[in-house]
């Protein structure tokens, strides 16, 4: 059965923006028909070559070379396309399969490019679900796009606005300890830190991002040995190393935290939470558990015997529930975490360390020579 599609036409004698006209459509080939011109036009199927044409529409160029010259049939119509398509035997004309296939491919492409602006438009949405569902990983993750100049700031800024309600100790032997450990055990650390004593008799000590560890003079007093001081400054740096808590404050943030993500703006969003929050920080168990881990690490790496580590955190245990130590409630103690680090000293196999030359201890002026040599 014959049909016939409405076409713009080009080829010899005729303008160069075409003419308008009709492709008929026969068994065995094709025939361009001109309104008010006697010729008529005329390929086999087998002289016809195909394109696809048309701005976001599939439309369809034929074209073939007759005795006059070249000549261009376009049929822009979607529907026409389609169903000039539809009627021919994809074998019987070259380049069908391909431009079939070449068009199953821009489909797919138009596809692809719709689902992902629709993403773009849902990201937000999407985005603060994820956060919800993966809360910690995403808070992980966010930690990391903050730069360490940023995070270091907003530690050092957040201890500034501290600094007036603490008693510091920034000289002297117990300064001399805790410095003369913390060096030790940031060795090569991709952050520079900063250590502070606090005259303050309760058991107590925290890391705020960036590098700033604090510990009370009440904490270093319960200490038996200079190796139960590094425990704990072990601990309290890995804190730092593992960005604990810039991701708690991006957790705090909430949707806050993908804006921050999205904007780049990772200081003044932090900043804005940190002086609320920083001082009160509760660590997650798994980030316990992970310090704790890291820290005893650390401490084999640095030469120093990690049996302090835990023998301390059983001094705390015991005086938990008495509200000495505050340590104990922005650090979640637990049995399996004491019984974990007892697990990795077996693994040590009796290895042996030097004892840390800080004796006596506490430390007191007698030795303060001796701690800065």
């Amino acid at each position: 059965m014959e049909a016939s599609y409405p076409a713009q036409i080009f080829g010899p004698g005729l303008p160069a923006t075409g003419r308008t006209g009709s492709l008929r459509l026969f068994p065995a080939g094709v025939e361009a028909i001109l309104p008010d011109d006697s010729r008529r036009v005329a390929a086999t199927l087998t002289e016809l070559r195909l394109r696809e044409v048309g701005f976001g529409q599939p439309g369809l160029e034929l074209a073939w070379t007759a005795a006059d010259g070249e000549w261009l049939i376009h049929v822009l119509d979607p529907a026409s396309s389609a169903a000039l398509r539809a009627q021919w035997p994809a074998a019987a004309v070259p380049g069908l399969q391909a431009l079939q296939a070449h068009e199953r491919r821009q489909r797919s492409r138009r596809r692809l490019g719709w689902s992902a602006l629709a993403l773009i438009a849902l990201s937000p949405l999407l985005l603060v679900g994820l956060f919800w569902l993966q809360a910690d990983r995403l808070a992980a993750w966010l930690a990391e796009q903050v730069p360490i100049a940023e995070e270091t700031r907003l530690g050092r800024t957040t201890f500034a606005a501290m600094r007036g309600e603490l008693s510091l100790i920034d000289e002297g032997p117990t300064y001399a300890a805790l410095a003369t450990l913390g060096q030790r055990l940031t060795a090569g650390s991709r952050y520079t830190y900063e250590f502070h004593v606090v005259a303050d008799p309760t058991l107590n000590a925290f890391a705020l991002p960036g590098g700033v560890v604090v510990v009370n003079t009440g904490l270093i007093a319960a200490t038996s040995s200079a190796e139960e001081l590094a425990g704990v400054l072990a601990h309290e740096v890995q804190h730092v190393e593992l960005r604990h808590g810039t991701q708690t404050l991006i957790k705090g943030l909430g949707w806050q935290a993908v804006w921050m993500f999205a904007t780049g703006d990772f200081s003044n969003t932090l900043a804005g939470q940190a002086a609320l929050q920083l001082g009160r920080l509760k660590f997650s168990r798994d980030a316990e558990r992970a310090a704790d881990k890291q820290g005893f690490e650390a401490l084999v790496r640095a030469g120093i015997n990690p049996a302090g580590m835990p023998r301390f955190f059983a001094t705390l245990a015991r005086q938990d529930g008495t509200g000495a130590a505050p340590f104990l409630s922005t650090h979640p103690s637990s049995q399996d975490r004491q019984a974990a680090l007892e697990s990795m000293l077996a693994g040590l196999n009796g290895r042996p360390f030097s004892a840390l030359a800080l004796a006596p201890w506490p430390p007191t002026a007698s030795h303060a020579d001796q701690l800065q040599q």
